[in-house]
């Protein structure tokens, strides 16, 4: 009996959208794990076409962090929140409930402690935020109210116009407050090709694309705030990855937010594209 095929992913159909919207491509064909080493997808002109381009995507959510963060896009990504002065970034406990009924109570927490004037809060021991011990005997209470939030940290992150009302989610342990600057992305990605699972990318796409336009798309997880916060604020790094020859374009996203993605090229540098429309209309797949 023949194996049936398996979809990709909700991550990688993401990424395929990003990359035809913008290269004027659709798929030819896609790795459906028939057999071993495929490319994740041949784009190509049009249907009947040979595929032109050969796409390799990099994500390691698992099935059920997917399913939970296409319900936390749902919620909040690119929403000003009614009521807020600030921006905050929120971060979910592992499995969390998400959904419209507990987004309220969130952004009534949220509201709360703004008009306490509170900025940090959290229910986890470890401390996240630049040497603040929480939780405290000062918090405890928030703390608790976190907790029943589904809620590890809440942290404002500012109130420009650009933040304000905004929340940023997470599901991640960070590593440290976000820079404001784009100087990590270039040794993101270079960290990330010198691990096994970026030489392994590389080396498919050099050995199964010859002769097409070779892609590799990244998401950026999201202990790595600085790669997220900057791709979000459409800053762009001042200097370059190392990248072999062979790779026509590098692509960065972040689970951060889908509402923008860096590319970069030899002969052009770090680009940012906006790509929230093209997101938007990517059905998740079904279960």
């Amino acid at each position: 009996m023949p194996k049936k095929p398996i979809q990709p992913t909700y991550d990688e159909l993401i990424a395929e959208a990003i990359v035809n919207a913008a290269m004027g491509t659709v798929r030819i064909y896609f790795d459906d794990q028939s057999a071993p080493g495929l490319i994740d997808f041949g784009l190509g002109s049009r249907l009947d076409a040979e595929a032109t381009d050969v796409l390799e995507v990099s994500s390691k959510r698992d099935r059920e962090t997917n399913a939970m963060w296409q319900q936390i896009n749902r919620v909040y990504d690119g929403r000003v929140q009614e009521g807020l002065n600030a921006g905050w970034a929120v971060q979910f406990q592992h499995g969390a409930t998400i959904g419209k009924g507990v987004s309220n109570r969130v952004i009534a927490f949220l509201v709360d402690l703004e008009n306490r004037g509170i900025t940090k809060v959290s229910a986890d021991p470890v401390d996240l935020f630049a040497g603040n011990r929480f939780p405290s005997t000062d918090n405890l209470h928030d703390a608790a109210t976190a907790r029943k939030l589904g809620l590890s940290v809440v942290h404002q992150i500012g109130n420009s116009p650009d933040l304000a009302g905004r929340i940023f989610p997470s599901s991640f342990v960070p590593t440290g407050i976000a820079r404001a600057t784009a100087d990590a992305v270039s040794p993101y990605v270079n960290d990330f090709l010198d691990t096994t699972t970026g030489a392994n990318k590389i080396k498919k796409l050099a050995e199964k694309g010859s002769g097409k336009r070779q892609h590799l798309f990244i998401w950026s997880d999201m202990s790595h705030t600085s790669v997220g916060f900057a791709l979000k604020r459409g800053w762009l790094p001042s200097d370059a990855p190392t990248v072999p020859d062979h790779i026509h374009t590098l692509w960065l996203g972040s689970f951060f937010s889908f509402e923008n993605v860096y590319t970069w090229r030899c002969e052009e540098g770090w680009r940012v594209h906006r790509v929230a429309e093209v997101v938007d209309a990517v059905e998740p797949p079904s279960s």
